[in-house]
């Protein structure tokens, strides 16, 4: 792999996964953006960071890198990513695409005018059981697909660090992604639901049932009623029903459980601590697809709106009390 020259914008818990995952790529992250001064400061200090912005606008003035990671939150994703698109500057965008259905579309329609890789930073697609799992849909191992199944159970904690962001465009959006890319087809109709608990501003449950354009239904369940201290990755499931058998990820079992106060179950998955893991196939592929040694997108973007815009149904559809709403068919899929 050659030494592109890459920038993390955001260094946050997000940032910090996307440092230490391009670490153990060996691929050394030349420029970190971050406009809290000591956050930027101590992050580029531990990561071995040489120069340090306080906005996208100061990167792009110094010299635009090769590629770079976008982990700003969700609201932040549009100024950002259209900033670096504009500049000739691949990204990869942490998931989701963006907070509004508005924001993605925007996104994506500067990506096609001037041509620069855009990819969402749907990781469960690089996560090796995941992959097995769609590996063997694809193959025909299961027959036809008649209906996805998904359960992502998270602690409390959620609510407090997120209070102003739904679980449909926090969490569900995994879900949402994984039903998509296992059922083959897009989103053309959503149904939900959705609870709240004492203190909590937006949802604490959310319920959503989907069915896609060749007909496969998906069951989404996401909660964030586990108790505190629960580590995150404890109550993952997916399921894919089909006309000649059933088949299943279940990360309900870490490879790693600490019973300790506070409990602990390090993620040896997707982004564990040593940095590789999903995160850095994720990675590898993005700089395979700026040097165009990986001519398939794994994520088309087209995908990563899609997911938005089911995303934004299922808020619209639980804010309604469960009304149908149905999404018209994209011209890109």
């Amino acid at each position: 792999m050659s030494r592109p020259s890459v920038a993390v914008v955001g260094a946050g818990a997000f940032g910090v996964r996307h440092l230490a995952a391009y670490r153990s790529l060996g691929v050394p992250v030349r420029a970190l953006v971050e406009p809290d001064a000591a956050t930027r400061q101590r992050v580029a200090v531990e990561y071995g960071v040489p120069q340090t912005y306080a906005s996208v606008a100061d990167l792009l003035a110094a010299a635009p890198p090769d590629a770079a990671s976008v982990c700003v939150p969700g609201p932040a994703h549009r100024p950002v990513a259209v900033d670096l698109l504009t500049a000739g500057v691949p990204v990869l965008v942490e998931k989701p695409l963006a907070a509004t259905v508005t924001d993605a579309a925007a996104i994506v329609a500067v990506a096609e005018r001037t041509g620069v890789l855009c990819q969402p930073g749907h990781i469960l697609r690089y996560s090796a059981p995941h992959r097995a799992l769609h590996d063997a849909v694809r193959a025909g191992r299961l027959g036809d697909v008649l209906a996805v199944s998904s359960r992502r159970d998270r602690p409390r904690t959620l609510s407090r660090l997120f209070p102003r962001e739904h679980p449909a465009l926090l969490t569900a959006v995994h879900d949402i992604d994984l039903a998509l890319w296992y059922a083959g087809a897009p989103v053309v109709e959503v149904r939900a639901a959705a609870r709240t608990r004492p203190g909590s501003a937006n949802p604490v449950l959310v319920w959503a049932e989907l069915r896609h354009a060749n007909d496969v239904v998906s069951s989404i369940r996401n909660s964030y009623l586990l108790p505190e201290h629960t580590p995150n990755h404890t109550s993952d499931l997916v399921e894919v029903y089909g006309t000649d058998g059933v088949a299943h990820v279940d990360l309900g079992h870490p490879t790693l459980l600490v019973q300790g106060e506070p409990t602990e179950a390090p993620d040896w998955l997707l982004s564990p601590v040593d940095g590789g893991g999903a995160l850095a196939a994720e990675l590898r592929h993005f700089l395979g697809q700026v040097d165009g040694t990986e001519p398939t997108a794994v994520v088309p973007l087209v995908d990563g709106l899609h997911v938005v815009r089911v995303a934004e149904a299922v808020v619209d559809s639980a804010t309604a009390g469960g009304a149908v709403r149905r999404i018209p068919p994209s011209p890109h899929l």
